[in-house]
């Protein structure tokens, strides 16, 4: 797999991780007995309620909010730290704020830019395994006569269940930004590969 392709598919892991239809709907807002699986589908009912009322005109104000309700399961940091490997313990605190930063609105940006991805023919949930403050939820999705296994990586995060980790058919988001960083790095400087992503980030303003 090439480094395109390797951050195609994380982008389109976090779409995936909301673009469930068929979902019964539930509260947004998590609570102490809701499930890690309770939490994910309470956002993907969020984001198929707003496409719907939508349509195809989505104004740039709902483009925002899909923004907030999409990447809200997910703990940046902690993908931030897993992307960045063994640089994250070279950077100061300010530059691990700076890049979990970058990083996050990067993603959020990527997330709006193509919405037909926020839907499937049919989803199933497994059972969570949960141990102490970690879950893994496996899903199926399906999709024009295709399938797509996405295993969440879970954890607590105060009282919520945050992802910090998706495994699509056996390849992990967290690594496939580790190996286009790693080799990015090995490049030039983990001070250029920033920039880079910074000039991207500018790019997408545009």
């Amino acid at each position: 797999m090439t480094r395109k392709s390797k951050i195609f598919m994380g982008y389109l892991a976090i779409g995936l991780l909301f673009s469930f239809s068929n979902v019964a709907p539930v509260t947004l807002h998590a609570t102490d007995d809701q499930s890690p699986v309770d939490v994910i589908k309470a956002r993907n009912a969020a984001v198929e309620a707003i496409l719907k009322s939508s349509g195809d005109d989505v104004s740039d104000e709902t483009r925002e909010r899909l923004k907030d309700i999409i990447n809200s399961l997910m703990d940046f940091k902690e993908l931030s730290r897993l992307a960045l490997g063994k640089h994250w313990n070279e950077r100061t605190e300010q530059e691990r704020a700076d890049f979990v930063d970058v990083f996050q609105q990067l993603i959020r940006n990527s997330s709006v830019k193509k919405l037909n991805i926020y839907k499937a023919d049919r989803v199933e949930y497994e059972q969570p395994a949960i141990r102490g403050n970690k879950a893994t939820v496996t899903t199926i999705a399906h999709k024009d006569r295709k399938e797509v296994e996405i295993v969440y990586k879970m954890h607590k995060v105060g009282d919520e269940w945050k992802a910090y980790d998706l495994v699509i058919d056996g390849a992990s988001t967290a690594r496939n930004y580790r190996d286009s960083f790693y080799k990015q790095i090995a490049k030039s400087s983990y001070e250029e590969m920033y920039d880079k992503l910074v000039t991207k980030l500018a790019e997408d303003g545009k």
